[in-house]
């Protein structure tokens, strides 16, 4: 008789047996005409892709339609030559569960228990192989998916590293700056305060003028217009001296918070440098899980 079962694929299912990482279980029938269920735990799953996953793995080549009534799943013709040469059924369900979906699933041919022409424990690892495979694919995806959320995270965790980076290099161009033009402004009162002093002086002198030239109404009329107009003089002098001491104090107050921002900064920086490291790290283990799927 033609075997259903070729020596290599027997060869690759014993193999399969000793990859602990995903094990497919089987549930005995409780009658002769029962069916043997087999089922196998997908890590880190959720039922609804589980499900779409599955039904296209399923539904590969099938000779007939899919239906679904009260959360069992049926497959009509489905095609797997491992497991028989002639289109098969395939019955499932799936539960959700913390840490992942249980996918439980059995083989008939026209209403009967899936026979094994060349033996059950063939048909057995055939079985097993087809959970198995699809386990690994579907895992396998789940953690691509995984390592891709895990390095998006950490792609923008450095870009908040390099935005905080460039506020407190903003910080510091800002205290710079603000360091040269208090120095130019502290010349400028330091110049214009000497002006103050010397118009003083000038008004005194002039004072003299005024008096000594009372009696002439001409030269009065001179000397008191130049006094009014070293007054004025002044005032303007005193007055653009307030101004730059208003602009040093918005200088100061502008230099202390950009200080209290280069500290926070300077905290944030390296906050988000230990989150980056934390984050690098699942990133790797992530990548070594995936790596490690077969």
């Amino acid at each position: 008789m033609k075997s259903s079962f070729p020596i290599a694929v027997i060869i690759a299912l014993s193999a399969m047996t000793v990859q602990a990482q995903i094990t497919v279980e089987t549930t005995a029938a409780q009658t002769k005409d029962a069916s043997t269920s087999y089922f196998v735990d997908i890590p880190q799953a959720d039922r609804k892709n589980t499900e779409k996953a599955w039904l296209k793995y399923v539904g590969k080549g099938s000779k007939g339609k899919a239906s679904e009534t009260s959360g069992q799943y049926l497959q009509l013709g489905a095609v797997n030559k491992n497991i028989s040469f002639e289109p098969f059924d395939v019955h499932s369900t799936m539960v959700e569960a913390i840490g992942g979906v249980r996918l439980t699933a059995w083989f008939t041919k026209d209403g009967a228990a899936l026979a094994a022409t060349d033996g059950a424990n063939v048909l057995d690892f055939a079985a097993k192989k087809y959970l198995h495979d699809f386990a690994i694919l579907h895992y396998r995806t789940v953690v691509t998916q995984e390592l891709k959320d895990e390095t998006s995270k950490l792609k923008t965790m450095e870009k908040s590293l390099a935005k905080i980076i460039k506020e407190g290099e903003r910080s510091g161009q800002t205290i710079n700056r603000n360091d040269r033009s208090g120095k130019r402004t502290t010349e400028a009162m330091t110049v214009s305060e000497q002006a103050i002093v010397n118009k003083a002086e000038s008004i005194e002198d002039q004072r003299d003028m005024v008096n000594s030239t009372a009696t002439d109404a001409q030269a009065s009329k001179g000397a008191n217009k130049t006094m009014d107009d070293l007054k004025d003089d002044k005032k303007d002098l005193q007055k653009l001296n307030e101004s730059q001491g208003r602009e040093l104090d918005e200088l100061n107050k502008d230099t202390r918070a950009a200080e209290r921002d280069m500290t926070t900064s300077a905290d944030r920086m390296t906050a988000m440098q230990a989150q980056i490291a934390v984050q690098r790290t699942v990133v790797a283990d992530v990548k070594a899980k995936l790596a490690a799927i077969h």
